[in-house]
């Protein structure tokens, strides 16, 4: 008789620990399940189940605020996103022939175009590749003049009657960036990319216009030699949006060519400006 008593005392025991552990309740085939939170409680209401249209449960718990805080931040995934580039700056060639030279303020970039960026949880690094239509010009001082003789590009100057002249190289590019991002902080609104840009050229024009005797005359040379693939080394540093950047070429713009002991200019592409 003892040993039923002690039997039956532990089933009880176990019956109620169980019943403390295990806090869950299960409804099949609910016919309205109605949730609703606020800051401190969760609300349950269940309307109606199968046999039993009048069934009616409710039930509110109270929220822990840290917890539910900690279970947000653990479950956030990586970040994937799209964004828009604008950039829009000036090109200042370096390496140029002895003797001749460019005019940087009506050298012009820009650029525009889409990245994807991927950001581990987490952290605050994020990687980018993406695609942007880049024009560039690269003008000489006034009064100059770019041309083209027997495929290579050469320096000369406009007729003395010529006036209101301009000339420059046009080279059009679409251009794949590949940037790593750091930010400052998590929630720092400034950062620094770094990356090169591989850029495929694939127009060049020489462009000059100029009047003479009242008349406006434009002329546009094609087929220029520009090398139909070159690598910047870009960086950028932005704050809250805005940021300035630099790009270096270690490559010519145009093909190393001769042609009577007379070669095309071997200059480089340096740009600066605003990015967006």
């Amino acid at each position: 008789m003892r040993k039923y008593l002690l039997l039956f005392a532990l089933a009880i025991c176990t019956a109620a620990s169980a019943t403390e552990m295990n806090d869950t309740i299960v409804f099949t085939n609910a016919r309205k399940v109605a949730v609703m939170t606020n800051d401190s409680v969760q609300q349950v209401r269940i309307s109606g189940r199968e046999g039993d249209e009048k069934f009616y449960y409710e039930s509110t718990v109270s929220i822990n605020k840290s917890t539910t805080k900690w279970i947000k931040k653990n479950l956030t995934e990586d970040e994937n996103r799209l964004v828009f580039d604008l950039g829009y700056g000036w090109a200042a060639p370096t390496n140029t022939p002895q003797g001749h030279g460019f005019a940087v303020f009506k050298s012009k970039e820009v650029f525009l175009g889409l990245r994807y960026c991927y950001t581990p949880k987490k952290a605050l690094q994020t990687y980018s590749v993406g695609l942007w239509c880049n024009w560039r010009d690269y003008a000489v001082p006034k009064n100059n003049m770019l041309d083209k003789k027997n495929g290579i590009v050469t320096f000369g100057e406009f007729g003395k009657n010529d006036t209101e002249t301009d000339s420059r190289i046009r080279i059009f590019s679409l251009s794949v960036p590949f940037l790593f991002t750091q930010k400052f902080g998590k929630k720092s609104k400034n950062s620094f990319s770094l990356g090169p840009v591989v850029n495929f050229n694939v127009r060049g024009r020489i462009n000059n216009e100029y009047t003479n005797d009242d008349v406006e005359v434009e002329t546009s040379t094609k087929d220029i030699g520009q090398r139909p693939v070159t690598v910047d080394f870009m960086g950028i540093l932005k704050s809250d949006g805005i940021g300035v950047y630099c790009k270096y070429s270690p490559m010519s713009v145009l093909k190393k060519k001769s042609e009577n002991g007379v070669e095309n200019p071997q200059f480089h592409s340096l740009t600066f400006g605003l990015f967006f």
